[in-house]
């Protein structure tokens, strides 16, 4: 029976070398592989370089950079999502029906986390990426999306305790169909909701309206269909392979390393 006492309050909700619903940092960090191809969490949980380059970030990455990124930050996303102690509560099946359904907005706020010191918006709109796509309105209307996501992600700039809320939101969907018990996933994502808005108005009491513009990324991520993402920024390195099925092969495979 689903306690929902289980639930964690906002006194366990961490800044600096934890996370939201008490994950350490330290068992979501990346492997030695990740580190290498510098690519590590900061301590506000927010992917930096490994060290600090001797001269300016270049305004834009290379399409071959955030090529080379993407696996990574999808990896990244799946063992957030691992480590989530709430997470594990639910049901095998609904576990990784959850993880299917939202993982590309859970990697699009990977994304937007690992590109905020660089603008996005000239590389998403550049032949590489117009050539993987179809030529349509509503994919061109989902690029400006991303786009508009990736620039108000940028001016909010969330701080790693409010990424963590806001992944728990889009991760918990009790609207997802075929879960077999909606009601531990409703409460859960009320819960990251009620954490989320209770930390804001603490930790930035002069900023009203930023609960609600945290909020307002949710429906814009969920606005873009996952076969244009997957198009987009996986086509290179998974193939003909169904993400639906890469992701359920990396839930089961990886395992949050607890520390005691």
């Amino acid at each position: 029976m689903f306690q929902a006492n289980f639930m964690p309050d906002i006194q366990k909700l961490y800044i600096g070398d934890e996370l939201v619903w008490g994950t350490k940092l330290s068992q979501i960090e990346p492997s030695s592989n990740d580190t290498s191809q510098g690519l590590v969490p900061s301590p506000t949980g927010l992917p930096l370089t490994s060290s600090p380059p001797l001269t300016p970030l270049p305004l834009t990455p290379t399409w071959e950079m955030l090529q080379e990124t993407t696996a990574r930050l999808l990896f990244m996303a799946v063992r957030w999502v691992r480590c989530l102690a709430p997470f594990q509560t639910l049901s095998k099946h609904d576990q990784l029906l959850l993880l299917q359904e939202s993982w590309k907005e859970l990697f699009l706020l990977h994304l937007a986390q690992w590109s905020v010191p660089w603008d996005l918006s000239t590389l998403l709109g550049c032949p590489q990426a117009r050539e993987r796509l179809p030529a349509d309105i509503h994919t061109a209307t989902e690029i400006k999306t991303i786009q508009e996501i990736m620039c108000r992600f940028r001016q909010i700039s969330p701080d790693g305790s409010e990424c963590g809320c806001m992944k728990a939101i889009l991760l918990f969907t009790p609207e997802t169909a075929g879960l077999c018990d909606v009601q531990p996933v409703e409460m859960l994502q009320d819960q990251a909701q009620c954490i989320l808005g209770d930390y804001v108005r603490t930790r930035y009491p002069r900023q009203p309206t930023r609960f609600g513009r945290l909020l307002l990324l949710v429906p814009s991520l969920r606005a873009i269909r996952p076969l244009t993402v997957e198009l987009l920024f996986f086509k290179e390195t998974i193939g003909e392979i169904p993400i639906t099925q890469l992701l359920g092969d990396m839930y089961y495979m990886e395992k949050c390393v607890t520390t005691p």
